[in-house]
């Protein structure tokens, strides 16, 4: 397997170089991290549905559609990017693609057990450490590959994601933040010491190594460099940027694997931020003005969701 350990690089580097792995038929690990942030959308998302784009745009972060599953990412330097690709033929991989996910993550499973996290997959593609999600993945076949993606956090900027993101009202702003921070957690949560891309890249190359055998190092050569290029030119276009994607009536954010918040309109002026956890409702903030039904609210907390949940509280 060649080993590409390209450590820090131009944001948009961090994305086309395993597509254009994929697309030219090549095998590889990357380990890298970008040098600036920038927001990246999964292949299904929906741009104007999911992102504020006059703050993207204001505050200069970059915003990129890649040809992997997910959700809607803010990536920046805190965190280690880990990318495997593989022919679509390689006998290693199943025929249901979700199903290598267990085997894709274990050597950041691994690392992250080394910084004292209890670190477990939580199926389908989370990494999880006490009930926190502290690895986000995505899957997908880009050309003649597959490409599995995730990341290790060392930190995470929750306000800046929480703005970056289109919602319907800035409390609901606020309640995502406090669900982010609630249900993710980093490396700088558990160790006293920071760690910085080297060792964690490091340690990811020792493990992927044992699940691998010996792993080649190669720089980006110019065909891969010049590949993914032309990716960068293909994909920043408002075209592909702008391509209809997943749209709902109502806004709704997965903050982790089986953890979403939810808008639920209850009239001209007034909506409730859900968040629910496992289809069952956690928390209830309302938005607007206080309904006349608001005692029964805690009676709420613990049903199963379902959308007319909340029917009895619409405004007349």
């Amino acid at each position: 397997m060649d080993l590409y350990d390209l450590g820090p690089i131009n944001w948009w580097e961090t994305q086309c170089y395993y597509h254009a792995l994929a697309y030219l038929g090549r095998e590889g690990l990357i380990i890298c991290c970008p040098t600036s942030p920038y927001v990246c959308l999964g292949l299904h998302d929906d741009y104007d549905q999911e992102i504020d784009h006059e703050f993207c745009t204001q505050t200069g972060i970059p915003v990129f559609r890649r040809e992997t599953g997910g959700g809607v990412v803010y990536l920046d330097q805190r965190q280690v990017f880990f990318q495997l690709v593989l022919k679509r033929d390689n006998p290693r991989l199943p025929l249901h693609r979700q199903r290598y996910y267990q085997h894709f993550l274990q050597p950041a499973v691994s690392v992250c057990k080394d910084y004292g996290l209890p670190a477990q997959v939580k199926e389908p593609a989370d990494i999880v450490a006490a009930g926190k999600k502290c690895s986000g993945n995505a899957c997908g076949d880009i050309g003649r590959g597959v490409a599995y993606v995730g990341n290790i956090l060392l930190d995470f900027d929750y306000r800046t994601m929480s703005r970056v993101m289109r919602v319907p009202h800035q409390s609901f702003r606020e309640h995502f933040r406090l669900a982010m921070q609630a249900n993710m957690t980093t490396l700088k949560d558990w160790i006293e010491e920071p760690v910085d891309y080297d060792q964690v890249a490091a340690r990811l190359v020792d493990r992927y190594s044992q699940q691998w055998g010996d792993l080649q190092p190669l720089p980006a050569d110019q065909e891969l460099i010049d590949k993914a290029r032309e990716i960068f030119n293909r994909v920043n276009s408002e075209e592909w940027l702008r391509m209809p994607g997943r749209r709902y009536s109502q806004r709704r954010i997965k903050v982790a694997e089986g953890v979403m918040l939810l808008e639920q309109r209850l009239g001209p002026e007034l909506m409730a931020a859900v968040l629910v956890r496992g289809g069952r409702v956690e928390e209830l903030k309302m938005v607007g003005s206080p309904p006349s039904h608001s005692e029964f609210f805690p009676e709420i907390v613990g049903q199963p969701w379902r959308e007319d949940l909340l029917a009895a509280f619409q405004a007349v």
